[in-house]
């Protein structure tokens, strides 16, 4: 612009030299490089949240700890400006979120069912961000939270789950007496013999599962959670219907677009017929009248 346009570098010549914004350097560009690739964070965890198509309570812990990571890094940055902002940015974050202990134990509670992670993904995050002592006793927390909830569980459905118990061996053992593959009936003894031996000093479900290993993480893209404890629902027979109600719960229920526009706010379903002119006076009113550097009221 600055060299096909004399406009345009007429214009901001005699702002700069009234005081003004002058042009925009290649600093500028690269600062608005770096808040690109940092709001492509913020945006792609809201399309996340506030998807209804996939479950998301068990991801969100995932975006927090990528956004808070960016955050601490460019807090370090020499650039005075992408510092200043961030601190802002930071103070916010500590403000809705602190170390942790902010959060709904029950969106860690999402986390620990993915068997993917469990307990251990927590314990990575919360060292990574904090202190070794901060990331104990959130997990302590969050396995207390785990707990109640398995309890409260177990209280209700504790007559259902002995009779399948009861059932679901019958069912077994018919299976291996008329099994025509002996290979297969071997290798299903052999794999429910190293499950016993692997629960051995194993109070309930809870100590079991997360006693075993994680599932890999290479094949996220076609991982279907709620498939896996329907698998695993006759292992984990309480456990897999408190997954079942805690995944169900959305992390959010505002639409993407209303974290990135106020256009939702200013045209709803009782006040549609405003013109594109009004809408457009009334969100830069509102932006002036919100701005920190003070503007000419009268101008």
């Amino acid at each position: 612009m600055d060299f096909e346009d004399d406009s345009y570098s007429s214009y901001y010549m005699n702002k700069e030299n009234s005081g003004g914004v002058g042009f925009s350097g290649g600093i500028d560009f690269q600062n608005c490089r770096t808040f690109v690739g940092f709001l492509k964070l913020v945006y792609n965890a809201m399309k996340k949240f506030s998807s209804s198509l996939y479950i998301t309570t068990n991801t969100f812990f995932d975006e927090m700890f990528v956004i808070q990571e960016n955050i601490t890094h460019l807090s370090k940055s020499q650039n005075h400006l992408l510092k200043n902002i961030v601190a802002k940015m930071e103070s916010k974050f500590d403000k809705c979120w602190g170390k942790g202990e902010k959060i709904n134990h029950l969106l860690y509670v999402a986390v620990v069912l993915d068997p993917r992670k469990k307990l251990r993904f927590l314990k990575f995050s919360f060292s990574k961000i904090y202190r070794n002592e901060v990331a104990d006793e959130m997990i302590e927390l969050v396995r207390g939270t785990l707990v109640k909830l398995y309890d409260y569980y177990f209280c209700v459905d504790s007559p259902n789950v002995q009779v399948l118990i009861g059932s679901e061996r019958t069912r077994m053992e018919g299976k291996s007496i008329g099994c025509s593959d002996p290979y297969a009936m071997v290798n299903s003894r052999f794999e429910r013999f190293l499950e016993a031996k692997q629960s051995i000093g194993c109070s309930n479900e809870i100590d079991k599962y997360l006693a075993e290993n994680c599932e890999s993480r290479r094949g996220d893209v076609k991982f279907e959670i709620f498939g896996w404890w329907k698998a695993n629902s006759n292992r984990y027979q309480v456990l897999s219907k408190s997954a079942r109600d805690v995944l169900a719960v959305p992390v959010s229920t505002i639409a993407s677009e209303l974290a990135f526009s106020t256009k939702g706010r200013i045209l709803d379903p009782f006040q549609s017929s405003l013109s594109p002119l009004m809408v457009q006076n009334l969100v830069c009113a509102q932006d002036w009248l919100q701005a920190l550097v003070p503007i000419s009221f009268r101008k």
